[in-house]
């Protein structure tokens, strides 16, 4: 998994234009859809991660609510407690164990998966890959809207795959290459 949000800069670069609300070049886009953010992503040779990877990455091994410990700390995240209402730069935080930054606040990551509510009471136990179908994307890791308890790491919040907002971005995965 990418160990940054994918920035304004990059995604100009491979996209030629930026929708995002909060204009900066070493923000994360926000504002980009689930169709954009899966199309950059290919574009670039990787995709969207799906849930089981963005949970095992953001845990970096941890069993916590958060992957710093139990309780909300703003040197791990841009919350509404911290954020005075917008993005920052991407990587400003502490990363997590795997030296991944931000995968907790500034903006939801969307997800390759589709939402289903009850999915996780009958899914597979190893990598389960979500519904075949469904009308919502997954997104995951609370944003700098989100209050403490949006931050877990186990949340899941989820939104049709053609919406914008601001607190909306994303973060791209490769393959392992096949031995």
């Amino acid at each position: 998994i990418d160990k940054y949000e994918v920035s304004q800069k990059a995604f100009e670069k491979v996209r030629g234009g930026n929708p995002s609300k909060f204009i900066g070049a070493d923000l994360p886009v926000d504002q980009v859809t689930w169709l954009e953010a899966n199309a950059y992503c290919t574009k670039i040779g990787k995709r969207l991660p799906t849930e089981a990877e963005w949970e095992k990455a953001a845990r970096g091994g941890t069993t916590t609510l958060y992957y710093w410990g139990d309780q909300i700390d703003g040197a791990y995240a841009w919350f509404s407690d911290n954020s005075d209402g917008k993005t920052h730069p991407i990587g400003q935080r502490k990363p997590n164990n795997l030296g991944i930054f931000d995968m907790n606040g500034n903006v939801w990551e969307w997800i390759a998966d589709w939402y289903g509510k009850s999915y996780y009471e009958s899914s597979p136990k190893d990598n389960p890959k979500g519904p075949e179908t469904g009308e919502e994307k997954v997104l995951r890791g609370g944003s700098w809207y989100s209050g403490s308890r949006h931050l877990t790491t186990s949340t899941r919040y989820w939104s049709p795959p053609n919406t914008r907002n601001s607190n909306f971005g994303f973060r791209c995965v490769s393959d392992l290459p096949k031995p």
